[in-house]
């Protein structure tokens, strides 16, 4: 199976953005690519560092022109496409900060962010609602795939809930900027890799947006931690492909049986409130 991270610069202009990662995306698909992962929210300027209520005005619903573009590239290709949005709800007033999943042009999976920060110039509290399910993993390409989203990567519980929902493989659509995100930002996904023993796929935003610098380093990652592919960091918009030996997912479990291994019930204290 091979997939892709599409790493994208976002500008002001929404339709330029979607335009500029739909060529992104048949470039992945023109390389072989069945499983392409965009950027978190990649057709907007991401959140600033100040509450700015005209920021809503950014918001679209499910079936707007972001997840449009998403679903007709899915079609077009016949690929999975794992897209990222700034969801307008039904309810006004109601935001969230949303991932959907498309295969063959279907949507399958809809997941909404659900840990959400208010630190580090990133006040996301303040425009999304925190979604109430947990993440799961749906059957797609021939395997499950599941995703949790950027600020969720400093929660192990989420992606072992992915892991024990089946996927082999983890999308992670991340918006990136601080300096001690930096310092931990490959270190953590490798170990959701490796804890789980599956693949990992991580694309991240990159350049400046409202006094942040997006730092790039969309990767791949294989259930040993290895890198298979990381960005260059140089320009607007790079394609991360590798190919991902799905056999290699059921072997790293056997030799690591993290996952037979669990003890749940020595640890209430990971799920119990406080």
């Amino acid at each position: 199976m091979r997939v892709a991270a599409i790493q994208v610069r976002a500008g002001e202009d929404r339709a330029e953005n979607i335009a500029t990662t739909a060529g992104l995306v048949d470039e992945a698909a023109a390389a072989g690519a069945s499983l392409v992962v965009l950027p978190e929210l990649f057709a907007v300027p991401f959140v600033g560092g100040t509450p700015d209520p005209e920021y809503f005005a950014l918001a679209e619903p499910l079936d707007g022109p972001s997840n449009t573009m998403a679903a007709e590239k899915s079609r077009e290709h016949g690929i999975t496409v794992v897209s990222s949005v700034f969801e307008a709800a039904a309810t006004p007033g109601v935001y969230h900060n949303t991932s959907c999943t498309y295969v063959g042009g279907e949507p399958r999976q809809t997941y909404r962010k659900s840990h959400l920060p208010f630190s580090n110039a990133f006040p996301e509290k303040f425009y999304f609602r925190p979604g109430q399910e947990p993440p799961g993993a749906i059957d797609a390409q021939g395997t499950r795939i599941g995703t949790i989203i950027c600020y969720e990567r400093h929660y192990p519980e989420l992606a072992r809930q992915v892991a024990l929902a089946g996927a082999t493989v983890l999308c992670v659509p991340i918006a990136a900027a601080s300096g001690a995100m930096r310092e931990v930002f490959h270190l953590e996904l490798r170990a959701h890799a490796v804890s789980n023993g599956f693949f990992v796929v991580a694309p991240n935003r990159i350049g400046d947006e409202n006094g942040k610098t997006y730092f790039g380093g969309s990767a791949v990652f294989g259930p040993d931690g290895d890198e298979l592919a990381m960005a260059t960091d140089h320009g607007a918009g790079e394609v991360v492909i590798a190919d991902a030996d799905l056999d290699r997912v059921a072997r790293t479990r056997r030799t690591r049986p993290f996952l037979r291994d669990r003890r749940p019930e020595l640890y209430p204290a990971v799920t119990e409130q406080r």
